[in-house]
């Protein structure tokens, strides 16, 4: 990979959310490129405060079971 393909999926790495053979060619990649892996340490910093500042807050049970029952996978579910 690439500092560009890297760069486009480093939330998605941070987030757990890549098949095995793509977080062994980012893991490599940010091994050996600086710039990409202080990237990364940013994202995980970003991910961090959004996940803590969202966390303060839930919405109404209304509104979240709106939210949940709009994805298709998730129909008359709440």
């Amino acid at each position: 990979m690439n500092c560009t393909q890297v760069r486009r999926s480093l939330f998605f790495y941070a987030d757990n959310e890549m098949g095995e053979e793509l977080v062994i060619e980012v893991r490599e990649h940010l091994v050996l490129c600086p710039g990409c892996a202080r990237e990364y340490d940013h994202t995980v910093k970003l991910l961090t405060v959004l996940r803590r500042r969202c966390a303060r807050a839930s919405a109404p049970e209304r509104l979240r079971r709106r939210i949940l029952t709009s994805f298709p996978h998730r129909q008359g579910q709440a």
